[in-house]
């Protein structure tokens, strides 16, 4: 069993359980959830066996990124520096980016 101890979820988690969000905000938030799930497996299943270690840990570098945005963008909202459409907009991005996620460049030549 994985231990699923996340800033990532748990932020998603608060998006969607936040009165007043539209359901947009809470669908966004419902496939941020389900990316950074897929993301975890992604890393167990294919990251960890079939990457060497710099180019694993360039993609998780990455993901840590997406969730530093995602809890910046989240404290803004919280603290009124950043209005609901623009919330959403954000977390839409950053969403987008974590579905997009596992994909490897293609190798140069």
């Amino acid at each position: 069993m994985a231990v699923r101890n996340s800033d990532t979820l748990e932020v998603l988690l608060a998006v969607a359980a936040e009165a007043g969000v539209p359901f947009t905000t809470v669908e966004l938030a419902g496939r941020g959830i389900t990316a950074s799930a897929a993301g975890t497996r992604w890393v167990l299943e294919v990251g960890k066996p079939q990457l060497d270690g710099f180019t694993l840990a360039g993609k998780l570098i990455e993901l840590c990124e997406l969730e530093e945005r995602l809890i910046a963008l989240w404290q803004a909202y919280r603290n009124g520096e950043v209005e609901a459409a623009a919330f959403e907009v954000g977390l839409a991005e950053v969403v987008i980016a974590m579905e997009d996620w596992p994909a490897i460049p293609p190798e140069r030549d």
